[in-house]
């Protein structure tokens, strides 16, 4: 009996441990209940931890509120001028404004409680957004309009409530992600859609065979590259979250996601009419059939870390030009650091010519021109190789002529500013 009893006393103490072992690890599995995104998104902000800000805004839901993005947005866009009037010091009218004018009158503003209330809250916010799009021409007049530009601009001024900030992210907007499509006219852009062809081409061999057999060409995007799908997507919370994601990529990432948003619906574009007037309706329609854009940012991403913009124009023989905005992302874009306070200028001074290929004169402040000079040296490197290759000179010859103009580049990157 005694032995009988202690067996019984010790299976009751085990048991009593096990209790108290899942009790600990379902307290432990409350303790590790994962942050939410929320918070997570606060803690980027109060941190200025831009590593997991990129990360949020690539992934899930993205940056998930207007108040959100009003902390978030600053930063990934590097805004370096709201203690500045935003206009760079010039108040003369833009040769554009009458257009702008005109296209702000009858731009269809995203539903709300005060605008579907008041014709006079429609006014006013057509009004603000006049005064973002004629502020960033203003302040850049090299800069011109397109038909479209207004959207993207919208889009900032929904989120951020007031014209001021709206200005600054449209106008960062305008000279590192759309540049191509702001100058006298848009063959830069329509170079960056026969390089979505050439995407589809590897990704979806099918489709591209059909648009090229029904000769369609890649018109059907255009509304997309120029406004960001603003214009294409009627849910404003769909538009929002596709800024969170384009903000933080390069500047031809829209074109990936077209190539993405083809490929997910290839087996619906082949099933169009073979002529040119269902098909191109089809794809034009193709942005307001998207219920879920997750799937889209994700395989985007994907493309775009396969196929670079570099390797896509080896791929097409299509060579953007030096100065488009995705051939400078790297030498521009990518040194704002915001960790490091430099002069907004410094990077791209505002000028009356294009400030990126006006050469400066020795009489200007060394910094002013800092970054031009880094893209036309990493330019001369490339072609310095290439003309040494060409003419079979020694492959040393070569390697030495382009990294002796790149270290350059790098020492320019480097220095200091006063």
């Amino acid at each position: 009996m005694g032995s009988k009893g202690r067996t019984r006393r010790r299976k009751q103490q085990q048991q009593q441990h096990e209790e108290k072992s899942h009790a600990i690890q379902a307290v432990t599995a409350d303790d590790k209940q994962p942050v939410p995104r929320a918070t997570r998104i606060a803690q980027a902000v109060t941190g200025r931890d831009l590593t997991e800000l990129k990360r949020l805004a690539r992934t899930g839901d993205g940056l998930q509120t207007t108040a959100q993005r009003r902390q978030a947005w600053p930063l990934l866009l590097n805004f370096r001028s709201l203690t500045g009037d935003g206009s760079g010091g010039r108040n003369e009218a833009h040769q554009d404004e009458p257009q702008v004018e005109l296209d702000v009158k009858r731009t269809s503003l995203p539903a709300s409680n005060e605008i579907r209330r008041s014709e006079a809250a429609v006014r006013r916010r057509q009004a603000q957004l006049q005064t973002v799009v004629q502020g960033v021409l203003r302040s850049h007049p090299w800069l011109r309009y397109y038909q479209g530009f207004h959207e993207l601009a919208l889009t900032f001024l929904c989120v951020f409530g007031s014209e001021r900030p709206a200005t600054e992210a449209a106008r960062m907007a305008a000279l590192f992600f759309v540049r191509d499509a702001m100058g006298s006219g848009l063959e830069d852009v329509m170079q960056q859609l026969q390089l979505l062809y050439v995407l589809l081409e590897q990704t979806c061999p099918a489709v591209h065979e059909l648009l090229v057999n029904v000769d369609v060409p890649p018109f059907f995007a255009i509304s997309w590259v120029l406004t960001w799908f603003a214009h294409d997507v009627d849910a404003f919370a769909d538009i929002c979250r596709i800024y969170d994601f384009l903000i933080v990529s390069p500047p031809m990432q829209v074109v990936y996601m077209a190539a993405a948003m083809v490929a997910q619906n290839q087996h619906e574009i082949l099933a169009y009419e073979h002529d040119f007037a269902s098909i191109h309706s089809g794809l034009v329609a193709l942005p307001k059939t998207i219920v879920d854009w997750l799937p889209v940012i994700e395989e985007s991403d994907r493309l775009q870390r396969e196929y670079p913009a570099t390797r896509l124009q080896l791929l097409g023989n299509c060579r953007l030009p030096r100065l488009s905005a995705v051939s400078t992302y790297e030498a521009t874009w990518k040194r704002l650091d915001p960790a490091r306070p430099l002069p907004f200028a410094s990077l791209v001074p505002v000028r009356d010519g294009h400030p990126l290929a006006d050469p400066l004169s020795h009489s200007e402040k060394p910094e002013s021109g800092r970054m031009a000079r880094v893209i036309d040296a990493t330019h001369t490197a490339q072609r310095a190789r290439e003309l040494a290759l060409q003419h079979r000179w020694p492959l040393v010859m070569a390697t030495v002529a382009s990294a002796t103009m790149l270290v350059y580049a790098w020492i320019m990157t480097q220095q200091t500013l006063p």
